[in-house]
């Protein structure tokens, strides 16, 4: 199933333990082109709604930026996923 709207206040809407899988582009947090939109990486917050809907053992697969992968790995893992190589 395909979502569209405000990251956070769609996965509000989203049953806990449904969704098997996430995968996802986040914003890099390079400020891109000077986009509001890309000024930072997602938040603990976010991760945790995320952590939230996924069934237990789910994945999720995300993109990040060479230069802030450490800022998206760090919230990810503080909202409490286990992290893979």
């Amino acid at each position: 199933m395909l979502h569209h709207g405000d990251n956070i206040e769609v996965l509000r809407t989203i049953p806990e333990n449904s969704i098997e899988t996430c995968i996802t582009d986040p914003p890099y947090g390079l400020g891109f082109m000077g986009h509001k939109w890309d000024y930072d990486v997602p938040s603990v917050e976010f991760w945790a709604e995320l952590l939230r809907v996924l069934k237990p053992g789910a994945h999720l697969l995300a993109f990040g930026g060479t230069r802030t992968y450490h800022r998206l790995v760090v919230n990810i893992e503080d909202a409490g996923f286990f992290i893979r190589d």
